[in-house]
């Protein structure tokens, strides 16, 4: 069952009625006639509401696009770090032969007629001993070296001696390119928080004081209104909360 949307379906109904009242106000005011403002005010709420949701929703589709290409980057990444050389050199053999080399993997690097590939898939950014291993492979071909991250200094020592580098934006857009990424990652993130534990969590010491001066001034405020009980209720939970979360921070 697909899930509603309510923060789209709540803007898209705010654009419509500030659209409606906008209008609705406007068009009476000026022409005393409420049927013609009724009219015109109920075709501006659904023109606008109408591009208030194409507006939105595109919005949310892109980010949400590039949210889960960060989180499946984040995958790739550990579960190359996590793969054996063997494997991420066959993989990464593959997306050659599809552009029509003939890669042979030796001693964890991949070989064709004009490159050495490096592989050195590691969650922490390469440093300068990492390129420097690969300076000291002695080859006329061309080293390139794929990675997930590098260090600036190990970037600038791999430019000095004619290194390519190729990071992991680079390696996942070439894999998703050639319809190489992995189906099931070796990780696939944390385990989902119950909802006590969410709960727990928003009860840390910063909302404490907060919580704590709010319900102490509805509290003196009840005394200066005619209905004070709802500022007596509202303040004493704000307090009880607030010695909930002192109790549980």
């Amino acid at each position: 069952m697909r899930r509603i949307n309510l923060p789209l379906l709540l803007d898209t109904l705010f654009a419509g009625a500030c659209a409606f009242l906008l209008f609705f106000t406007a068009i009476r005011y000026y022409t005393k006639n409420a049927v013609i403002a009724l009219v015109f005010a109920v075709t501006a709420c659904l023109l606008f509401g109408a591009l208030g949701f194409l507006y939105i929703s595109r919005k949310q589709n892109k980010k949400l696009l590039i949210s889960r290409n960060e989180k499946n980057k984040k995958l790739l990444a550990l579960h190359l770090s996590l793969s054996s050389d063997a494997y991420v050199c066959a993989l990464l053999s593959d997306c050659l032969k599809a552009d029509g080399d003939k890669p042979v993997i030796k001693n964890g690097k991949i070989l064709t007629d004009d490159c050495v590939y490096f592989v050195n898939f590691k969650m922490q950014p390469l440093c300068e001993d990492d390129v420097a291993a690969i300076i000291k492979t002695k080859t006329e071909k061309k080293k390139l070296l794929f990675c997930c991250a590098v260090a600036p200094e190990a970037a600038a020592l791999a430019e000095n001696f004619s290194i390519e580098i190729k990071q992991l934006d680079y390696v996942y857009a070439l894999l998703e390119e050639k319809k190489l990424l992995p189906e099931k990652y070796i990780y696939e993130g944390a385990k989902k928080i119950n909802v006590f534990k969410r709960i727990k969590m928003r009860f840390n010491r910063k909302i404490c004081a907060p919580l704590f001066w709010s319900g102490a001034a509805l509290l003196a405020l009840s005394y200066f209104t005619f209905f004070p009980i709802y500022y007596i209720i509202s303040g004493s939970i704000m307090l009880i909360l607030a010695a909930v979360t002192l109790v549980l921070a």
